[in-house]
């Protein structure tokens, strides 16, 4: 029996929170998950890339995206770095991947960035326009 998107997506959510991701989101009625919390998420606590291997297993297709949505996500956060840059945070990093396996992008944030601070928030609610609704890695790596 195949698992309904928004039951995945709970479980994921739930399973973040219990790997040491404690402010992870809940998703919509709709099984998505907000992008750009969860992008903040990603950007600012470091054990948000061990928590997500841990339970991606969770998500549709086993958290295993197409080569078209890897691409995609490339796309979304280097256009989103050139924002968050042009917005004044200079020393926002491109995107980085996760392993040599499979190349997942993620922000790696100098320790000056505090992605949780107003000044930030704001800057990512300007840029967050150029993510991709569609793609599931532009904001959970």
């Amino acid at each position: 029996m195949a698992v309904a998107p928004q039951t995945g997506a709970l479980a994921f959510s739930r399973c973040m929170r219990a790997h040491g991701v404690p402010s992870f989101p809940d998703p919509d009625g709709s099984g998505s998950l907000p992008k750009s919390q969860v992008a903040q998420l990603a950007a600012g606590a470091p054990q948000f890339v061990p928590a997500h291997r841990t339970c991606e297993h969770l998500l549709p297709n086993g958290g295993q995206p197409s080569p078209a949505q890897v691409q995609q996500a490339w796309n979304d956060m280097r256009a989103f770095a050139r924002c968050m840059r042009s917005q004044g945070v200079s020393d926002w990093p491109d995107p980085s991947f996760t392993s040599n396996e499979d190349h997942r992008p993620f922000f790696n944030t100098p320790a000056d960035i505090d992605p949780t601070a107003p000044r930030i928030t704001a800057k990512v609610r300007a840029c967050r326009h150029v993510l991709h609704e569609g793609n599931p890695l532009s904001t959970t790596q």
